[in-house]
């Protein structure tokens, strides 16, 4: 059985990944806003997250990697850390419209229907990035750390998204796998029946 592609669960981005590279909210280590911003996002089905695609620019500073967290919600703002994914490449530089990748370091499962914060963390001191609006102005509820933690405490506030998509696979619903083991169970049962018929 061939192995399901990559699906596009949710994007803030617009048609050929397009996103604002000239504004943004500052990701930045402790020399700096030491501050840590957080978008909320569902999907549509049960999935694996595969990879998380932002829209980053590094503003100032060393330009050091952005660590990324799935977070649960608690009461419209980010709760427990559910996962971690790692930045793959360089971040560009401010002005670049160009995704940066971060795939999860273990096992991520997303349900659909369930609210799931992306949070964007810059533990380098001395690194400012920007993590650039969404496509055409799009407005969600966000929220912030200025204490450079991605467990809050939390400041919320409704203004321009960030720019983001997230990918994964479809995993069958539980009846699917029910209605599956049903089938197996029946055509054993039939291939017993046969085989009695036969002896």
């Amino acid at each position: 059985m061939a192995a399901r592609a990559d699906e596009v669960l949710y994007s803030t981005l617009g048609p050929g990944n397009e996103f604002d590279a000239t504004n943004g909210y500052f990701v930045d280590g402790s020399n700096f806003f030491n501050q840590v911003i957080a978008s909320p996002f569902t999907v549509g089905m049960n999935s694996i997250l595969t990879d998380a695609m932002l829209g980053l620019n590094n503003f100032a500073g060393n330009n050091g990697p952005v660590t990324l967290y799935l977070e649960s919600d608690a009461g419209g703002m980010p709760g427990t850390i559910l996962g971690s994914l790692t930045q793959m490449g360089t971040i560009p530089p401010f002005g670049t419209e160009s995704l940066t990748m971060f795939t999860p370091n273990s096992s991520l499962t997303l349900l659909a229907g369930v609210t799931y914060w992306l949070v964007a963390q810059e533990t380098d001191p001395g690194t400012e990035q920007t993590w650039d609006f969404a496509f055409n102005g799009a407005t969600n509820d966000l929220a912030f750390s200025t204490n450079g933690s991605p467990n809050g405490p939390w400041n919320t506030f409704n203004s321009t998204d960030v720019a983001f998509r997230i990918d994964g696979k479809a995993v069958p619903e539980p009846s699917s796998f029910l209605l599956l083991g049903s089938a197996l169970l029946g055509m054993g049962a039939l291939a017993v029946f046969r085989r009695r018929r036969l002896i």
